[in-house]
């Protein structure tokens, strides 16, 4: 029997954004700079979304022809907490993906990706991204 009175607590989840279109993913952890960031969320801290792709240094890439980028971010990342999980394979769905990032994927992005080593299959997209990862070399 308990003793006293029982304490409650509320708390409030924020659901995050999802760019997996399936759970197997393989990624590596980072710590993303935030220099160049000016985009903010609803609290006022800088953000960096997920879908985003990242050089190696952490620096966002947002603009074609991607340079540097050697992966996609995870999750939403804050300046708060920069320690980021940079996907290296995965299966995108690419349209959520965009939608969060504000990005939009090309051939160039997947070249980059691929030119970095990473195995990202692009899938569910508005319009099929022209460019494709090879398959495993046997």
């Amino acid at each position: 029997m308990a003793r006293g009175d029982m304490k409650v607590k509320n708390i409030s989840v924020g659901l995050e954004k999802e760019v997996l279109n399936r759970k197997e993913c393989e990624a590596t952890a980072m710590t993303v700079d935030f220099t160049s960031v000016v985009k903010t969320a609803d609290n006022g801290e800088k953000i960096v979304p997920a879908g985003t792709p990242v050089d190696k240094d952490g620096r966002p890439v947002s603009a074609t022809p991607w340079t540097g980028a050697i992966g996609l971010l995870r999750h939403d990342i804050y300046e708060s907490r920069p320690q980021a999980a940079v996907l290296k394979k995965a299966y995108i769905h690419t349209k959520r993906a965009q939608e969060n990032s504000g990005l939009t994927y090309d051939a160039a992005l997947v070249a980059a990706l691929v030119n970095a080593g990473c195995r990202i299959v692009f899938e569910e997209a508005a319009t099929p991204i022209v460019g494709t990862i090879p398959a495993a070399q046997s």
